[in-house]
């Protein structure tokens, strides 16, 4: 439902078109079963949603709920209005590796979408839209047209990240970003508290900020999880905190989750996998004139199946339970066969974000094999 051919800020005005998707049409799913799925006590019909990046606005977020995708994720808000990248931001990926691993020098092939590659069984994109945002007031307004869609069985999740300034001295530079972060989840908690949703995500995975990307600095990620969850203490919230983040080592994931304990709900990985992206004269490729860029879809579901189920074996070492430390498994989920894949590897709950973005149906696919009963229709908007 995304036009990679246009600019980001021509999709968030013009909104989600069947025209990019595979059936050509928008799939309307009623669950006709009470919900049987639960994740951080929000009823789901399936254990299956979107993450955070494709649903620019609510327009997308309602066409994804009425695919039947129970927990999509708003995508990332700040405290400020901030700038896409420029164009191009979605190319088409290749590669002679099946897979892209993220301590890997990662080289592939960027190309404009033609038709096939809208819809491919096995689609790999490039995302590099640096995480922009309208103005507070404008996505404030714009989530709360969510309130009705949010029945039972569904939710949707509000991602928000902390936004860097640079000040007089890097100790200045790191203290306004911690402030910022903190500003920014008070203008989320004072959004969602007028609205049934009870997730907000952090986004600690997109290199922006203090250090790029910033789960990998672990005292800089602790202290940005520590100032969301100040804050959701101080306003006496129950509303639940995940933080979204990359691949790591073992050791690594030890020390996020042992050290994090007690101040989150979840964790969701992977977010994407980078690499240098050139087109085919090898140049390089993306609008943002950086050579590197995140990729998404197929080429980084083997990474994503290794660091969730890394996830999985530390919550189980520290004696940690689903329900205190939910796992989200996110990355390269274009079928069932990796709906699948995440469930055995110990996610909770799967998102996916590429592989929703053309095919909608994919929703109604889990379901299918969940043995969820639903009613379908399908409508092409005038």
């Amino acid at each position: 439902m995304y036009n990679a051919s246009a600019s980001y800020e021509e999709n968030y005005k013009n909104g989600p078109d069947p025209k990019y998707l595979k059936e050509g049409k928008f799939p309307f799913v009623k669950y006709t079963k009470k919900p049987r799925y639960e994740f951080l006590g929000v009823p789901l019909h399936i254990p299956f949603g979107v993450a955070a990046g494709p649903l620019l606005n609510a327009s997308y977020v309602k066409a994804a709920l009425n695919a039947g995708f129970c927990l999509p994720v708003y995508k990332t808000v700040r405290s400020r209005e901030w700038e896409c990248n420029k164009w191009p931001n979605v190319l088409s990926i290749n590669s002679n590796q099946k897979s892209i691993f993220s301590n890997d020098q990662n080289d592939v092939i960027g190309t404009p979408f033609q038709d096939k590659d809208y819809f491919s069984k096995s689609i790999s994109i490039s995302n590099s839209f640096g995480v922009p945002s309208q103005a507070p007031e404008v996505w404030k307004k714009d989530f709360l047209t969510l309130n009705e869609k949010q029945t039972l069985g569904y939710g949707v999740v509000l991602s928000f990240q902390g936004s860097r300034e640079e000040m007089s001295s890097s100790k200045e530079t790191k203290e306004a970003f911690y402030f910022d972060i903190q500003k920014t989840i008070r203008l989320a908690l004072d959004c969602i508290k007028n609205s049934p949703s009870s997730i907000l995500e952090i986004n600690l995975s997109c290199p922006n900020e203090v250090h790029s990307p910033l789960y990998k600095d672990l005292p800089s990620a602790l202290k940005a999880i520590q100032c969301a969850h100040q804050v959701l203490n101080e306003e006496k919230s129950d509303v639940k905190l995940v933080a979204k983040i990359g691949a790591l080592s073992p050791e690594e994931t030890m020390k996020f989750v042992s050290e994090t304990a007690g101040m989150l709900h979840a964790i969701s990985a992977i977010n994407t996998v980078s690499a240098n992206i050139r087109n085919i004269n090898g140049k390089i490729a993306l609008g943002s004139g950086s050579l590197s860029g995140g990729v998404c879809g197929s080429l980084i579901f083997d990474q994503g199946i290794s660091m969730v189920s890394t996830l999985a074996e530390t919550r189980s070492k520290l004696g940690i339970r689903s329900n205190q430390l939910g796992i989200i498994g996110v990355g390269g989920v274009v079928s069932i066969k990796e709906f699948q894949s995440y469930l055995s590897a110990g996610a909770d709950l799967v998102q996916a974000a590429t592989g929703m973005m053309w095919n909608l149906n994919l929703a109604s696919e889990v379901a299918d094999y969940l043995q969820v009963p639903y009613e379908k229709s399908e409508e092409i908007p005038s």
